[in-house]
């Protein structure tokens, strides 16, 4: 047995020894195998003494942990720059031939009446590109940028007031109308927000994603309010640049960036969600962490506060931006009972200058869609009894509803979780406070600066056969809805 065993010794003792050579001509010598060819015993040195030999160990320092600009993408400009030119060529074209030989619906939302004339038309070039761009809230964002926020017009307290003001200041400073004006930041922020989310993208999924991502956004068919004078391109661009800076630490630049938002729409306080689930992956819950820069998470708050200040001081109500909603037929509602009054209509109960009203919110209408069907007609889709069927339809506002939160439960399984949880309010919200006009009124339109919302469509629509025509579809959808926004029809 003893023989035995001295056999196998030996034998494992020669291979081992083949093997520590082999090591040693690639020049990565093993000295552990070494020893154990060698049949040299390993050493356990348990403690100092006479009998041990002192070994000098050098230091290590940990792994430093990565930088974090190591993981972002260099910076691109050309594609998301494709991507706009292509979304505005489409858009601006569409209104501007509208403009030109189409015929006005007969506005009925406008802030000006026979007391105060609508505002002319800009002269030279301008007078194509913005006067169809301008209808609707363009001509509130226009008054409030001249009057501001007087007492004796409360309807302007509903506008946020970050947008008008840069109208106001651009139109100082160029020369330019204030309208002009608004076209153009909101133009220009929208492509400053395609290179802001292209590089957010890349940095959390792939540069595949990214690319769809852009697309989708801006062939999405209420998309042409990006280049209409409305809120949505400079909230998406502020929004997109508040998150990217935290999600790169840069913490003091994205609170500053977050109040913004927050002063340019009432969604933009719900950034202070992304802002905490991106502060407690960073760093903890270590207090000594949060001063001073863990202030920066609630900076987003600042906007409501400051501006609740300024209509405290010239209107002696910091509250009015909240009271208004009943003079733009909101009320409280549970969610289920919004969706009730959409597909099925109801009574509705608003608050409205001092005293309780009663309208009636009428039930969505898919009989346009019916007459469609029977009388395919160029007369038919071309008459304004048509047109202004299909706006105030609300099937638009239903169908888009719907999406929306199909794709946040998506999101939930397939976002980082700070871009999850900023969706649920960006939807939950409006359907807590129903318009008696239109129940799920503007809902496409504020689901345009979710901008995770488009990310999961990316993720989705990954196969060339499915997201061509998923696109192709959408913009047919976005110039025909360009179509009815430029003629004063409604859209959302």
């Amino acid at each position: 047995m003893r023989a035995l065993y001295a056999g196998g010794t030996s034998e494992l003792r020669s291979i081992l020894s083949r093997q520590a050579r082999s090591h040693s001509h690639t020049g990565s010598g093993d000295p552990i195998l070494y020893r154990m060819a060698n049949g040299t015993p390993r050493r356990t040195v348990a403690a100092h003494s006479d009998d041990t030999i002192p070994i000098q160990t050098q230091t290590v320092p940990p792994p430093r942990r990565r930088s974090v600009a190591l993981e972002v993408p260099r910076w691109n400009f050309a594609f998301p720059f494709i991507v706009w030119l292509a979304h505005f060529l489409i858009v601006q074209i569409t209104a501007t031939l509208a403009s030109i030989y189409g015929t006005d619906n007969s506005p009925t939302s406008q802030p000006y009446s026979s007391q105060m004339p609508v505002p002319p038309a800009p002269g030279g070039i301008w007078e194509h590109l913005v006067v169809p761009m301008r209808t609707w809230d363009g001509l509130w964002y226009r008054l409030i940028s001249v009057e501001g926020y007087p007492r004796e017009h409360v309807w302007n307290d509903a506008f946020w007031p970050l947008f008008p003001m840069s109208m106001r200041g651009l139109s100082r400073i160029t020369r330019l109308p204030e309208d002009v004006s608004g076209y153009l930041i909101a133009n220009i922020s929208f492509f400053v927000a395609l290179v802001l989310l292209y590089q957010l993208v890349r940095i959390e999924f792939d540069t595949p994603i990214a690319r769809r991502t852009l697309w989708a956004l801006a062939l999405f068919p209420t998309s042409l309010f990006f280049t209409a004078v409305y809120t949505e391109s400079t909230f998406l661009m502020l929004s997109v640049a508040a998150i990217l800076c935290a999600r790169l630490r840069k913490w003091w630049l994205a609170g500053v960036l977050g109040a913004l938002a927050a002063l340019t729409r009432s969604h933009g306080i719900f950034l202070v969600i992304p802002f905490a689930v991106l502060w407690v992956k960073q760093y903890g819950f270590y207090v000594r962490a949060m001063i001073p820069k863990g202030i920066t998470v609630g900076m987003p708050l600042l906007g409501p506060i400051i501006f609740g200040a300024y209509l405290e001081r010239t209107q002696d109500n910091w509250r009015n931006f909240i009271e208004v909603q009943g003079a733009w037929n909101r009320t409280f509602s549970w969610p289920w009972r919004t969706f009730d009054c959409a597909i099925n209509g109801c009574v509705m109960t608003v608050h409205q200058y001092g005293e309780d009203r009663t309208f009636q919110a009428q039930a969505v209408d898919w009989g346009w869609i019916r007459q469609l069907i029977d009388n395919p007609s160029w007369s038919l889709v071309t008459s304004r009894a048509w047109r202004a069927r299909a706006a105030n339809g609300d099937v638009l506002e239903l169908v888009s509803t719907i999406l929306f939160i199909a794709l946040i439960v998506v999101g939930f399984k397939v976002l980082p979780l700070y871009q999850s949880l900023y969706l649920v309010p960006g939807i939950l919200i409006p359907l807590f406070q129903p318009s008696s006009v239109h129940p799920l009124m503007s809902i496409p339109r504020f689901g345009l600066v979710l901008f995770p919302l488009f990310i999961v469509m990316a993720i989705l629509l990954r196969k060339r056969w499915l997201y061509l025509p998923v696109a192709a579809i959408s913009t047919i959808l976005l110039i025909l809805l360009t179509l009815q926004f430029s003629t004063w029809y409604w859209v959302s």
